[in-house]
């Protein structure tokens, strides 16, 4: 069933898992390149040969990092719990306050449109609250993307050596 040159497994579709990465070929200063495995390991590129690329050859697998840019990539990638928690117990009342002040002092949320929710029997009523909702719940998200962007910035930047180059 099977010819000379395939595996004993059966017939490889190259969709597999990839070979191992091999580690310390290449020099401290140099970046990997895109494609460059077939030239530095061709016992690789022989045995393993990777897909056909929808677009550009060699274009669909994603290119090799560093092992200091993979463990940059790996920081950003998600904040901490306690982070996004604090984010949302701080951005809710501020929220509230950056919207809520503003419409009672324009006017547009008094307390007679507050008693016409409760007491009003058409359902023009519920439009001043629910611009205000949404209004709170667009400024509530900002704040908590900028928290947590901001402070796992911040924390990125404080668990850096202080002589680490940037």
């Amino acid at each position: 069933m099977s010819s000379a040159g395939e595996s004993p497994r059966g017939v490889s579709s190259g969709r597999g898992a990839p070979p191992p990465r091999r580690r310390g070929n290449a020099e401290p200063g140099d970046a990997p390149v895109a494609g460059s495995s077939a030239a530095a390991a061709p016992r690789a590129a022989t045995v393993v040969s990777p897909p056909p690329a929808p677009g550009a050859a060699g274009e669909a697998r994603e290119p090799s990092r560093s092992p200091a840019a993979a463990a940059q990539a790996g920081t950003r990638a998600k904040a901490p719990w306690w982070l996004r928690l604090v984010a949302w117990i701080v951005s809710v009342p501020v929220g509230l306050a950056l919207v809520g002040i503003p419409a009672r002092k324009l006017g547009y949320l008094d307390s007679q449109k507050l008693l016409d929710v409760v007491i009003g029997d058409d359902t023009g009523r519920y439009l001043p609250l629910a611009v205000i909702v949404v209004l709170w719940a667009l400024v509530t998200a900002l704040l908590v993307q900028l928290i947590v962007e901001g402070g796992a910035w911040l924390l990125r930047r404080r668990s850096r050596p202080a002589g680490g180059a940037s």
